[in-house]
C-alpha cells in the first residue's frame, strides 16, 4: 500500500505530465519516469519521517500546480476554464444591494 507522500508525488507528476502534454501537444516520457523514481524516494523518506515526507510532497504538489509550460500553468488553465469572462465581452453589471 502506497503511503500518503508517494501518492501526493504521483498526483504532482500526473499534473506535470498533463500540463506539458496539453501545452506542447507532445508526450514527454521523462516526466512519468521521474515521477515514479521520486515516489520511490519519498516512500523511503516516509519510512524515516512520515510528516516530513508529506510536507515536502505538498510543496512539490504546489510547485507542479503553478509551474509554467509555454507561459501557462495548470492553475492558469483551470482559472481560464472556470472564468465567466470571454475575450472581447464585458461581464454583465451586477445591481448594487442597498
Amino acid at each position: 500500500m502506497a503511503n500518503t507522500a508517494a501518492g501526493i508525488i504521483l498526483i504532482a507528476g500526473g499534473i506535470t505530465f498533463t500540463n506539458e502534454w496539453y501545452q506542447t501537444h507532445e508526450i514527454n516520457w521523462r516526466v512519468p519516469i521521474a515521477t515514479v523514481l521520486a515516489a520511490a524516494v519519498f516512500d523511503g523518506l516516509a519510512k524515516l519521517d512520515d510528516k516530513a515526507a508529506v510536507g515536502l510532497s505538498v510543496i512539490v504538489l504546489i510547485g507542479a500546480f503553478v509551474n509554467k509550460v509555454n507561459g501557462k500553468s495548470i492553475a492558469d488553465v483551470l482559472s481560464e476554464s472556470f472564468s465567466s469572462k470571454t475575450p472581447g465581452r464585458k461581464a454583465p453589471r451586477q445591481p448594487i444591494a442597498v
